[in-house]
């Protein structure tokens, strides 16, 4: 099943279910696009795992060990600078979109209490994690974006974190019976069932669109 933003927010709600309050332990990154949470929750020990790869992104709970690389990257030792100690205070998702935003309670280098967010971008192969302070300043970012990779969005340490660029899609979550049919009946004829979903709407993955044709018709190749 493809990990679109209903995946992601049954993900956000048990992570928000089970580890809100959570102190991090430790922060490992065993893969150079997956870093991996050990935190205690009241529930026990759990490990967060983040996937920003563009094959199997992905956010949620792991039991499976794995091998970490003797030196830890550099983005892994600066989220430990950060966020060892620290506690989860909230997850949120952004919107209908696959972006969801961990904010961690922490402290500074003074020893002053502060906020710290863990932004993660699950967006094939535009996945990414993104570390900033709690005014949203880039600390560090697991994948650097500049001028050369892409003239409408950088994501650089220094700069202001911005969202990703809206889509001209709807809100799944904000529409009304009415809203569905008008739409449905201005959409092309020739159209399949499965592509007018996706291209209409926020967040559906075409496994997800196709299932929910199949469940509608009893097919998966339903014109509109």
């Amino acid at each position: 099943m493809a990990f679109d933003a209903g995946m992601l927010a049954c993900a956000v709600h048990e992570i928000t279910e089970t580890a809100t309050g959570a102190r991090i332990e430790k922060v490992y990154q065993p893969e150079k696009d997956t870093v991996v949470l050990q935190m205690r929750t009241f529930a026990g020990g759990k490990r967060l795992l983040v996937n920003a790869g563009s094959n199997n992104p992905r956010l949620g709970f792991s039991d499976q060990a794995m091998e970490n690389p003797p030196t830890p990257p550099i983005f892994c030792v600066l989220l430990r600078k950060h966020l060892s100690g620290a506690k989860l205070c909230s997850v949120r998702q952004i919107g209908f979109e696959r972006v969801a935003c961990l904010e961690f309670e922490s402290h500074d280098e003074m020893g002053f209490l502060c906020l710290r967010r863990l932004y993660a971008e699950v967006m094939g192969k535009y996945s990414n994690l993104i570390f900033t302070d709690g005014d949203d300043k880039i600390l560090a970012v697991l994948r650097p974006v500049d001028f050369t990779t892409s003239s409408r969005r950088q994501v650089l340490v220094g700069m202001q974190y911005e969202l990703p660029p809206v889509q001209d899609k709807r809100n799944p979550m904000e529409e009304d019976e009415a809203a569905f049919t008008e739409a449905f009946s201005s959409a092309p004829v020739a159209l399949s069932a499965e592509k007018w979903i996706t291209r209409t709407y926020l967040g559906i993955s075409a496994a997800v669109a196709r299932e929910m044709v199949f469940s509608v018709s009893g097919r998966t190749d339903a014109l509109m």
